[in-house]
């Protein structure tokens, strides 16, 4: 999805939340606009007085720069715009202009006309105010949006902004004590906009769990900014992943398990509850057992797993790593809606875990398509806890 931001007046593309928010849009692999219009200075305005036009923040020089931005706009490519203060309204103009079919918009601190709190923001904003929009129109355009405002706003009165709200159909979220919600309140970073930015979008499996992973505060993760595709993290964090996969999974899940690495996990853990919940709900969710050795099969946890496992619906299936390993590298592996592979890395010594890497490059999935197919073709189908016996 492309998103475009909108600056209010005194403002800039540099100013607020607007940097962050692009930060985060583009960590999320979107693409994100922010367009700097034409502004005066507070002081210039207050210096020239009343009586002198504003010579750069008018509707016309704004619909002068955004037509450089219309330029990139593609037909039929899902649009975004989120406007601060005076943005929301230049949005009404952009939009109702040039017929733009919007997803989506996020007004925050909106208003129509008139605010009578400044003579130097009613001056640069004359042009701008309006109060005789196309609204059926509009909200044609605009078939989903969101009007935050706060009720100690210094500049907009919440009855500009609820007005505002009622007229295009929005959803209102009123915010307490947050005034007009720039850096004077100190709101450099804006949660709250970015996730209802995050709720228009079709996240992939991997690109959903990279903002968990960073909203849990962990550190050393790869970004996709250069198309890396890939996150290494740590044995610790190995469980917090699954579990998030398991609970986000929309189609099918496969995985192996190395037995080598048995003493990692346990059939009765939180994590392995969640992929039989994943199983229960009606994904199709595979699971084979790599022995180490052909002994491993008999212990009385891998019996349990087993058990548990196939009660859930998870179809199961074992095979000796020797059989495979000249084609396949990695023992332990999950591969989670053909969206990302979760590859854990053992040390051969100690049979100890010493990290998991995510991997979501397209060019990678069609190996790891091909791994999984290899190990179902060699792989023993288990129907019942006396199929473990080799």
């Amino acid at each position: 999805m492309k998103f475009i931001l909108f600056h209010g007046a005194f403002g800039s593309p540099g100013s607020n939340w607007l940097p962050e928010l692009k930060d985060k849009l583009e960590l999320s692999g979107q693409e994100a606009l922010a367009p700097a219009f034409p502004v005066d200075t507070w002081d210039r305005v207050t210096e020239l007085g009343k009586n002198v036009p504003s010579k750069r923040q008018t509707l016309e020089n704004w619909f002068t720069e955004f037509d450089a931005v219309y330029k990139t706009l593609h037909k039929g490519e899902k649009l975004c715009f989120v406007g601060h203060s005076l943005g929301p309204l230049f949005i009404l103009h952009v939009v109702e202009k040039y017929n733009i079919q919007l997803d989506s918009a996020i007004f925050v601190c909106p208003f129509f006309t008139t605010l009578h709190k400044s003579w130097q923001i009613d001056h640069v904003n004359k042009s701008f105010y309006k109060t005789d929009f196309d609204l059926k129109k509009l909200r044609k355009l605009i078939p989903v949006s969101y009007v935050l405002y706060s009720g100690d706003d210094p500049y907009v009165d919440s009855k500009y902004s609820l007005e505002f709200g009622e007229n295009l159909g929005s959803s209102v979220i009123s915010m307490k004590r947050a005034g007009h919600m720039n850096d004077e309140v100190h709101l450099n970073d804006f949660p709250l906009v970015v996730d209802l930015c995050y709720t228009r979008l079709d996240l992939s499996l991997y690109q959903k769990f990279l903002e968990h992973y960073k909203k849990q505060s962990a550190q050393g993760y790869i970004t996709e900014t250069k198309n890396s595709g890939i996150l290494k993290i740590k044995p610790e964090e190995v469980i917090d992943e699954g579990i998030f996969h398991f609970r986000h999974l929309s189609s099918d899940g496969f995985c192996t398990l190395f037995t080598r690495i048995q003493k990692f996990w346990d059939p009765e853990s939180t994590y392995m509850q969640h992929g039989r919940d994943a199983a229960k709900r009606g994904v199709s969710f595979t699971r084979v057992i790599v022995a180490d050795d052909g002994s491993d099969l008999h212990s009385p946890v891998l019996k349990r797993q087993v058990e548990l496992d196939i009660a859930a619906g998870i179809h199961i299936y074992s095979v000796l790593w020797d059989d495979i390993k000249d084609v396949v590298t990695e023992p332990d592996f999950g591969l989670w809606d053909n969206s990302y592979v979760c590859v854990v890395r053992v040390n051969s010594d100690t049979g100890k875990v010493v990290e998991a890497e995510l991997n979501s490059r397209l060019s990678d999935m069609g190996r790891y398509q091909d791994w999984r197919k290899y190990i179902l073709s060699k792989a023993k189908k288990i129907r019942s806890t006396k199929d473990l016996i080799r």
